[in-house]
């Protein structure tokens, strides 16, 4: 009788059920979304209808009117085209995954996505296919592929500053689609600094990455007019600056010579112009830059703490525009359009500076001052992309930036009696970069995309000083010359293959001929008319190859957890010496409850280059060696763990992550010594030293990504340390730019519609300084003679005693910037921009470098004074695009 009275209620069961479905209902569904139009449909049924929210939501669904229709016959219309089906249970529906299909079913979707007014192909956007829960984004190149199980597809084409564009396409079969966006609103509105990506951070692997809008560094306020990409970059979460006006990046307890630059795919060394002061990269030509500061991707190498890809624009392939510009240190001029419609188009941009032009005037009439000072620098952009065809296209980049400074002093010496003598005093620097890339896109199949790249890139630097003297009838002269630079030439292909919806696959080879001059020193002295030193240290360049192997997977394995797995393979030949890496790269990660995504990331990383550097500031002095069969490379291990989250309908992304990195075989000067006070038959790399380096921190990132007000709030508490072989008595000590806590607050706020607002305020708590703490008096040796007129006196020398390297923390930094943009739209489209900027508005005199005054042998306190080289200072800018 119990199993008779369970098939009974079973049976009866089974006829409810079939009887819900069966219910006829008449229902009018708007164009909405599938969430809306199952509410609607809950109402006016009584029927409870269970749905987890993630999976439906954001399905658009067509406007559509039933009369008398069974309930499951409405389900399944609203359903077709999705990934999702239905089934009854107790009286309630429920909305479930739909089964998937037999493997190899689909048709792929694949294409380019530009800008519809310029023709420039669009890096990051969005594609998503609501109806099936999937989605895609465009690669750097703006090309895209996605691959649906149906034969029609409703895709939703956005990207921030972009309208959105919602289309069905037909899929009978594999179809190539080019799609064009408009830009949101009128171009003045396109001032408003926004995101340039739209895919909310919990849905990516990737983290320690960062994409900067170009707008957004267009809007900071500008030292002396000039907008900087590598200043705005040290105003986020893991990037210090190191010292004041500097422009080079320290991310993660770094050195700058372990950041890679690349642009468009070649690598820059020193990317600084005014001995570091600004970048060297014009805004007015960049496109699209992102930061890595951790979790690499397997196709990036040959760095230990960061990859800053940077691409430029195209060219406008419709229209001829230009964007000029003038400030208070440059001017910039910019042409774009097409050498053929639709076809051929070229960019070119030219900057130059021009305090050379006034100051060499003003240090001759300034009392005392140099006779010539000369400091300038210019640099050229250019880009011709042609289109082969809709499978083929063709870029050729080139880049050239070169500095020149001058210091000339003339002056006599005062004796007694009066004597015509004289002391003459001449430095130069000078310093460039060139590079080129020529780089073929060619698509062998829907899925499949690959960008082959010919690379040329080279680095040089010839720097010297020459002094004369006359006194009483002995002319006595010396001269001391340095020469050095790195040469690459490379090969590289990629491949971006996407199969499926959860998997883009990449993977790439390269091959890369490096030549180092590590540094020739010629030095001379002369006295009346004979020579007392004639010497040479002339390194031998030395050639190296590089060759790397990759492939990653992008892979969506569940809905809540996604992976980013790759390998990196790299050989290394120098001097007969084979180096070679094996590098597991790793992301993941898991859509906690709430949205929130977990992720955490395991890198490693080699680098078969080195930095002979004083200090982090990155002089265009420092020397570029390569690893040989006496120094090994560099390497890095680092992992990281985070949460993110869109936050308030994704107006706000918000991350914290934690990490800690390893080093090894990094290198530094030993005590005392330096590269050009080496001997004749020494080479650098008797010069140094190697050890290890360890730096871990936590980073939060809190940022507006829309609406009038945007901007971030970025903190970081990080330490650095170094054990140097022979350096500090082998002991650990803190990282020259250790410094604890950060934080940066950037706001960039459109007051009205001509009027736009920027400021940014940074915190750095004290960096470590190095104190003797007590002297002793030399008790061997030669005395120091105190010139004091004709007559000497002698004196005991004294020595400064040591106890650690970085001993004390000295100087709090802070600093508040502002700037204000009045824009104004002409009849004729042009777009006239005025731009103030106030630097260090408060005039906090943060220090450049502190020096020990002089004291009496007698005081048990030494002074040390700082000298700023920031003061507050206004500057003002003039631009207009045509």
């Amino acid at each position: 009788m119990r199993y008779y009275f369970t098939l009974v209620f079973l049976l009866i069961l089974f006829s409810v059920s079939a009887q819900q479905l069966q219910r006829q209902f008449t229902v009018s569904l708007p164009v909405t979304t599938l969430e809306a139009a199952l509410k609607l449909l809950e109402k006016a049924s009584g029927i409870p209808i269970s749905y987890e929210l993630t999976r439906i939501k954001g399905i658009q669904i067509k406007p559509c009117v039933y009369k008398s229709a069974p309930l499951g016959t409405i389900l399944k219309g609203l359903l077709e085209g999705t990934q999702l089906d239905f089934k009854e249970k107790g009286g309630n529906i429920l909305i479930v995954p739909r089964a998937p299909r037999a493997r190899g079913a689909g048709k792929t979707l694949s294409g380019f996505v530009e800008d519809a007014i310029s023709g420039e192909k669009l890096i990051g956007v969005s594609l998503t296919a609501p109806q099936f829960q999937a989605g895609t984004s465009t690669n750097n190149y703006g090309f895209y592929s996605i691959t649906i199980p149906g034969d029609s597809l409703f895709i939703q084409v956005s990207y921030t500053g972009y309208q959105q564009l919602d289309t069905i396409i037909g899929l009978n079969e594999n179809t190539l689609v080019n799609f064009s966006l408009q830009p949101a609103g009128k171009q003045l509105e396109q001032i408003t600094v926004s995101a340039s990506r739209t895919q909310p951070i919990q849905q990516t692997s990737q983290m320690s990455a960062i994409s900067l809008p170009v707008a957004q560094v267009r809007s900071m306020p500008r030292l002396l007019g000039e907008p900087d990409l590598m200043k705005t970059l040290q105003l986020l979460p893991g990037v210090k600056q190191g010292t004041e006006a500097t422009a080079a990046l320290l991310v993660r307890g770094g050195t700058p010579d372990q950041n890679l630059i690349l642009l468009d795919g070649a690598p820059l060394y020193n990317p600084m112009h005014l001995l570091g002061v600004f970048s060297t990269f014009n805004s007015s030509v960049l496109k699209d830059v992102t930061l890595y500061k951790g979790a690499f991707p397997a196709r990036y190498a040959g760095r230990l703490s960061s990859v800053v890809d940077i691409s430029t624009k195209d060219g406008n392939m419709h229209e001829l525009h230009g964007d000029f510009s003038i400030g208070l240190l440059s001017t910039q001029l910019t042409l774009e359009g097409p050498l053929k419609k639709e076809k051929t188009s070229f960019v070119i941009s030219g900057r130059r500076s021009y305090p050379d032009l006034f100051a060499t005037p003003l240090a001759k009439n300034a009392p005392d001052g140099p006779e010539k000072l000369s400091v300038f620098f210019y640099d050229i952009n250019a880009k011709v992309h042609h289109k082969i065809s809709d499978k083929d296209k063709l870029y050729l980049s080139f880049y050239m930036g070169k500095d020149k400074f001058r210091l000339m002093e003339h002056y006599s010496v005062a004796v007694d009696p009066p004597v015509d003598n004289y002391n003459i005093s001449d430095l130069f620097i000078k310093w460039g970069n060139v590079t080129g890339t020529l780089r073929w896109n060619h698509i062998f199949s829907p899925k499949m995309f690959a960008n082959t790249m010919l690379i040329g890139s080279s680095y040089k630097l010839n720097s010297g000083i020459y002094s004369e003297d006359l006194y009483d009838t002995d002319i006595n002269t010396s001269t001391l010359k340095l020469n050095s630079g790195i040469q690459d030439y490379g090969v590289k292909t990629d491949l971006d293959f996407r199969p499926t919806p959860a998997h883009t696959i990449k993977m790439g080879a390269s091959f890369m001929y490096r030549i180092f001059t590590p540094g020739t020193v010629r030095i001379k002295q002369t006295s009346g008319n004979s020579v007392s030193i004639d010497s040479s240290n002339n390194n031998r360049n030395i050639n190296a190859a590089e060759t790397d192997l990759y492939v990653e997977d992008d892979w969506e394995i569940t809905r809540r957890l996604k992976l980013n797995g790759g390998l990196h393979w790299s050989g290394f030949i120098v001097q007969e010496q084979f180096y070679n890496s094996l590098q597991p790269r790793l992301g993941l990660r898991y859509l906690l409850p709430g949205n929130w995504a977990l992720k955490a990331s395991y890198t490693r990383m080699t680098q078969y280059i080195h930095l002979l550097a004083y200090n982090s500031i990155s002089l265009p002095t420092d020397l570029w060696v390569p690893a040989t069969k006496k120094i090994a490379p560099q390497q890095a291990e680092q992992y990281a763990v985070g949460v993110a989250r869109n936050l308030f309908r994704n107006k706000f992304e918000f991350s914290i992550e934690g990490y800690y990195k390893k080093m090894r075989n990094v290198i530094e000067y030993k005590e005392g010594a330096d590269y050009l006070t080496s001997s004749k038959d020494d080479t650098w790399q008797e010069q140094v030293a190697a050890g290890t380096g360890e730096s871990y921190g936590l980073e939060l990132l809190l940022q507006k990504k829309t609406g009038r007000l945007t901007g971030w709030l970025g903190y970081t508490w990080a330490t650095a340390n170094r054990k140097i072989q022979g350096v500090n008595f082998n002991r650990t000590f803190p990282y020259k730019y250790d410094r604890r806590h950060d934080v940066h607050l950037v706001a960039v706020y459109k007051a009205k519609k001509n009027v736009e607002l920027s400021a940014s305020w940074m915190y750095q708590s004290a960096m470590p300084f190095t104190i003797p703490i007590a002297q002793y008096e030399r008790t061997d040796g030669p005395v120091q003679p105190n010139v004091a007129g004709p007559t000497y006196q002698q004196f005991p020398q004294n020595i400064d005693y040591i106890n650690s390297r970085n001993n004390v923390r000295i100087g709090n930094y802070h600093r508040l910037d502002a700037g204000i943009s009045f824009i104004k739209q002409k009849k004729n489209g042009n777009v006239r921009t005025w731009n103030i900027s106030v630097l260090n508005v408060y005039n906090k005199l943060n220090p450049f470098f502190y020096y020990k005054e002089n004291y009496s042998a007698n005081s048990a306190n030494a002074l040390f004074t700082g000298v700023a080289v920031l003061p507050v200072m206004p500057g003002f800018s003039y631009s207009l695009k045509f």
